[in-house]
């Protein structure tokens, strides 16, 4: 067990981590059970298995890292926050090639506001940005 992250930050990581996970499954579930004209009409262009594929990958992925990090803290934090970094490159893909809405071309601007704060406070709860004590020379 890692000593370096407090119970409280290491759960909170773990259910920010956990979050995506169901968001992920439950987005697998919908993409799985939607009925396909319906979202086509919204302006989804991707085949059903892949939507429902990618979201259960996602899932698994990020159940994994929230057990990963609450049982053993810091040495997780690579991992959680590369898989966060392909997850957003990930979505980003999948808006600008397959999404073709007239509210998605509309809402970049958002989606990247979004996607930084995702990143940063991943970041933050995983523990990826380092304090440094006021006063004192980050380089000494």
């Amino acid at each position: 067990m890692d000593r370096g992250v407090s119970p409280r930050w290491r759960a909170l990581g773990a259910l920010w981590l956990a979050y995506f996970a169901l968001l992920n499954a439950l987005r697998a579930l919908y993409y799985g059970l939607a009925i396909s004209p319906a979202w086509a009409e919204a302006g989804v262009q991707a085949p059903w298995a892949y939507l429902t594929g990618a979201a259960g990958l996602w899932a698994a992925i990020f159940g994994g890292l929230a057990v990963f990090w609450w049982r053993r803290g810091r040495p997780a934090t690579g991992l959680a926050l590369g898989a966060m970094v392909l997850y957003q490159a990930h979505i980003w893909a999948h808006r600008l090639l397959l999404m073709r809405s007239p509210f998605t071309a509309g809402s970049h601007g958002f989606a990247l506001l979004i996607t930084l704060l995702t990143l940063l406070l991943t970041s933050g709860l995983l523990g990826g940005i380092r304090r440094v004590p006021s006063g004192r020379d980050p380089g000494s």
